[in-house]
């Protein structure tokens, strides 16, 4: 099974969420808008992520 994250950043906050290649939802979690919070949060998952998606706006820090 393949895995995807999908990011969007802000300001503040990083919304994450993990869905599988069916679409279903696996986690879903709001994280500080940090590198070593996300890379931490996605490296720690007991599954490979196949693709990540990221979604920012103009004003995100990174």
């Amino acid at each position: 099974m393949e895995y995807f994250a999908g990011l969007d950043v802000s300001l503040q906050s990083c919304a994450v969420c993990i869905v599988d290649s069916k679409g279903t939802v696996l986690h879903e979690r709001e994280l500080p808008c940090e590198i070593e919070e996300l890379a931490g949060y996605l490296t720690a998952l007991a599954m490979p992520i196949e693709r990540i998606g990221f979604e920012s706006g103009t004003l995100s820090q990174h």
